[in-house]
Formats: C-alpha cells, structure tokens, sequence
C-alpha cells in the first residue's frame, strides 16, 4: 500500500524531531501544540497546516523549505503526460 501523503509529512517530522533529541513533549510544547495534537501529526493521522508547519519548523530550529522538500523527496514521482 502506497504511503499517504499524511504519513510521509509524520515520517519527516519525526526524522527531524530526532535530530535534535526532542521528546514529543518538547517540540510540542516549542511550537504551541498540545502534545496528542503533535503526535497525530508524526503518526499521519491528522493533516498540518501551513501555519502550523511553521511554528513545527521553527521548534525544530530548520525551515520550512528544510521540512517541505524532505517530504517532497518521499511523494511518488507524478507519472508524466
């Protein structure tokens, strides 16, 4: 089964959490997030917002872009037309 774009977003997120030996807690509590909240974004089971991937971001102390092109590295390649 082909992962959801949800899922891929959660890896990332977690990848780069792991980076900077945050808890969930932590980088939650960093970007103004209830810490269930934070860990349905890294499970893939909720969708996050721009605003929201911005304030996950600068917890992480990376980018947007940083976060935005490691996800788009993970989505299938688009068949060509």
């Amino acid at each position: 089964m082909a992962q959801g774009e949800n899922e891929i977003v959660g890896e990332v997120l977690r990848e780069f959490r792991s980076r900077t030996d945050l808890s969930q807690e932590d980088a939650a509590h960093a970007a103004g997030l209830h810490r269930a909240q934070y860990g349905r974004y890294e499970q893939g089971r909720n969708a996050v917002t721009f605003v929201v991937m911005l304030r996950i971001a600068k917890a992480l102390g990376v980018t947007i872009e940083e976060l935005a092109a490691a996800v788009t590295r993970r989505l299938p390649k688009r068949p060509k037309r």
